[in-house]
């Protein structure tokens, strides 16, 4: 029931984001996203999950290349640098405001959209979620100390790992001590890949 929600909300969503592309209006799904952003200080990333158009059209070419076993790229070492993430936010607002100040129409969020589908055709989503998206980054700032999120019941917990092979970001870590797992907030999407897949239904969004 919550997948098929789930799907049904990042379609009405998606095309939201392609009317307002068609009508000319794209900027305003700032709008969208701004409230996104405030609302993920309580319910954390479920913008990326649920909203998203990028994540949106990643999920098809996800299903499409697992039946027919293409491996993506793995993330560049370089690109893992903390910095680049906040010069990626940098560039997106900066290109906004020097647009805005020319008096150049361009779709920028639409290039962007267009940009992460093209990237994620050839590299995993992780390279994208995790340290190119400047949405993902703005995010990842506000839903550190969110209230709900997807947790994990160590007690229930196995340690099996079938919600770390599901994890398009891989936020889900080993905790040293117990060899239980433990999901980092701030990076997860709230897709609820990972609590599809508990065998003891230790994952849930609480």
């Amino acid at each position: 029931m919550k997948k098929t929600l789930r799907i049904v909300t990042q379609l009405v969503f998606l095309a939201l984001f392609a009317l307002l592309f068609a009508k000319g209006r794209i900027q305003l799904w700032l709008a969208v996203f701004g409230s996104g952003a405030l609302l993920s200080l309580v319910f954390s990333r479920f913008y990326c999950g649920w909203i998203c158009p990028m994540n949106t059209l990643f999920r098809p070419v996800a299903w499409l290349y697992g039946k027919l076993g293409i491996k993506r790229i793995k993330t560049p070492g370089f690109l893992k640098h903390p910095a680049l993430r906040y010069a990626f936010v940098a560039l997106f607002v900066g290109s906004m405001l020097a647009t805005k100040k020319m008096g150049i129409e361009l779709p920028l969020l639409a290039i962007v959209t267009g940009i992460a589908v093209f990237v994620t055709l050839f590299f995993e989503e992780a390279l994208w979620h995790n340290h190119v998206c400047p949405y993902g980054t703005i995010l990842n700032i506000t839903s550190r100390k969110a209230v709900k999120s997807e947790k994990i019941d160590e007690v229930a917990c196995i340690s099996c790992g079938k919600c770390r092979k599901v994890c398009p970001v891989y936020c889900i870590d080993i905790v040293a001590d117990t060899k239980k797992l433990r999901i980092r907030t701030a990076d997860c999407l709230t897709c609820h890949a990972c609590e599809a897949v508990c065998p003891t239904g230790a994952i849930t969004y609480r």
